[in-house]
């Protein structure tokens, strides 16, 4: 049959073996992330809690709270500061005295503002960009908090406070520097001058509840045929090396596969930074240890 003329210029084809071509569409602009708008915290808020504050540790003796647990020291900060409230007659509701009361508490015996959002488990990863900004991780979403901290000094103090746990130091002549929480969540700090604007931490947080290997295979993480070749791995006593890229869960599989090792085993664990969660009642844990200021006393893993 004689083609059909159809007033259009014929395309040149390959005929089926053609690749298939998408029409193009309008590059589309990322959404910005979600922010959350602080309906409690007025600028009002942080003026009051910082004169109180101050006239806190005047008023306090550290040295005497520190020889007192937690319950009590949290006691005796609350009578301190209903004291200060009173003599100097700052009017107050009742909720906001006591989330100032919490603030206060949570900033002279733990990490300050970010109690908060190390009490809760649906969160993954807190990110301090400076004493201003904070993000968090929820199901995958990074979303803005409006978590603040009093300024950059006091983020570079906690920053301080959650390494010295561990023995470790940040400052200006080592900026950067690896640590965990006693929970075991895996913390990064970076402080001026190598952060620009304010200190940067960033935790890495573990769940309470741990995972096996049986979730894996039903979340799909894993097929049941990889998982009988994890158990048996783990049970014949394999040299096996786990690897891959930042949160592709390299620990979170090795914890399953340690579930797998027998409980009479004497077992010893050699991290940067302890983040394995063995179930087993005869484990040694060992941790690396940086230099000094006078660069000695370093200890690496090959040691």
């Amino acid at each position: 049959a004689a083609p059909v003329e159809t007033g259009r210029t014929p395309f040149p084809s390959d005929g089926l073996g053609s690749p298939i071509v998408s029409p193009p569409t309008a590059p589309r602009s990322p959404a910005p992330p979600p922010t959350a708008v602080d309906t409690r915290r007025s600028e009002a808020y942080y003026e009051t809690k910082t004169t109180i504050f101050g006239a806190l540790i005047e008023a306090i003796d550290l040295t005497q709270l520190a020889r007192l647990d937690v319950d009590s020291a949290r006691e005796e900060i609350r009578d301190i500061v209903n004291e200060i409230i009173a003599i100097k007659s700052i009017v107050m509701s009742i909720s906001e005295q006591e989330d100032l009361l919490d603030d206060i508490c949570n900033d002279v015996l733990g990490f300050g503002p970010l109690e908060p959002l190390l009490a809760r488990d649906d969160i993954a990863d807190i990110m301090v960009n400076g004493a201003g900004t904070v993000y968090i991780e929820v199901q995958g979403k990074i979303q803005r908090t409006p978590i603040r901290f009093r300024d950059n000094q006091q983020l570079l103090n906690i920053c301080q406070r959650i390494v010295s746990q561990i023995g470790r130091r940040v400052d200006e002549s080592s900026p950067i520097c690896d640590a965990r929480l006693p929970d075991g969540s895996r913390v990064n700090t970076i402080v001026p001058p190598l952060a620009i604007d304010g200190p940067a931490l960033t935790i890495r947080k573990f769940k309470k509840d741990k995972l096996t290997l049986d979730q894996l295979v039903r979340f799909g993480t894993i097929t049941p045929q990889g998982a009988e070749i994890l158990r048996i791995i783990g049970r014949s006593r394999i040299n096996t090396l786990v690897s891959g890229g930042t949160g592709s869960g390299k620990t979170t599989l090795l914890n399953c596969l340690t579930q797998f090792i027998d409980h009479d085993e004497r077992i010893i664990t050699c991290e940067d930074a302890a983040e394995l969660q063995l179930q087993q009642p005869h484990v040694v844990r060992l941790e690396t240890r940086p230099p000094n200021l006078e660069g000695e006393g370093q200890v690496t893993m090959r040691d």
